[in-house]
């Protein structure tokens, strides 16, 4: 009899170490922002699991046995392209308890945050749609507060040239993207985001 007790308690702490931290009251919210794609939007509920991630049990059940993957997640490294880095942030509850944190990666199933909670191979599906801001040839315009966000378009066509850059999720100069060369006049595209939320972006001949 006290055989059988132990195996039944042995039974009871195993299930409680395999079911892992309680996540009831959990609601995330994940982005991820490259200029370069456009910004992903992503949800996860758990107790009970729900969301937009692609298997939400899952990645509950991979959370309740490590939450570290939002509370510390770990970047990985690569060399990549400009479409390879993506700003990830984790903002809601986490058990019911305030969680916000950001980290940059590589977007791949080697960082296990995005592996384990099903986000890796499913980028595509969650980019938002891009708002596009046109700027004329030879001008500065100002977009105001709301009218783009981080993962928008800038867009100038000069001289046969159509130029684009996708609007960061930082304040001040977003870069410039241009073309030139030999005998040829070069134009270029650049953008700054303001701490209002603003853009003003200015399309010219000019050094790229």
């Amino acid at each position: 009899m006290k055989g059988a007790a132990l195996a039944l308690a042995l039974v009871v702490v195993a299930a409680g170490c395999a079911s892992g931290k309680n996540l009831s009251g959990t609601r995330l919210r994940l982005t991820a922002l490259n200029p370069w794609v456009g910004m992903a939007v992503f949800h996860l509920d758990c107790g009970p699991p729900g969301g937009d991630v692609a298997d939400p049990a899952a990645a509950c059940g991979a959370l309740a046995r490590d939450p570290q993957l939002v509370t510390s997640p770990t970047p990985f490294d690569c060399f990549g392209t400009t479409t390879s880095w993506f700003h990830v942030t984790i903002s809601g509850r986490l058990a019911g308890a305030p969680l916000h944190r950001t980290f940059s990666t590589c977007w791949t199933p080697q960082s296990a945050t995005l592996d384990k909670l099903g986000l890796a191979d499913t980028l595509g599906r969650h980019v938002r749609p891009r708002r596009h801001g046109v700027v004329n040839a030879d001008t500065t315009r100002t977009f105001a507060v709301g009218a783009l966000r981080p993962g928008d378009l800038l867009t100038c066509t000069i001289r046969r040239h159509l130029l684009r850059l996708g609007i960061s999720d930082t304040v001040g100069p977003m870069g410039s993207v241009g073309w030139g060369g030999k005998d040829v006049v070069s134009v270029v595209l650049t953008g700054v985001r303001h701490a209002d939320g603003s853009v003003t972006a200015s399309c010219r001949p000019g050094k790229t």
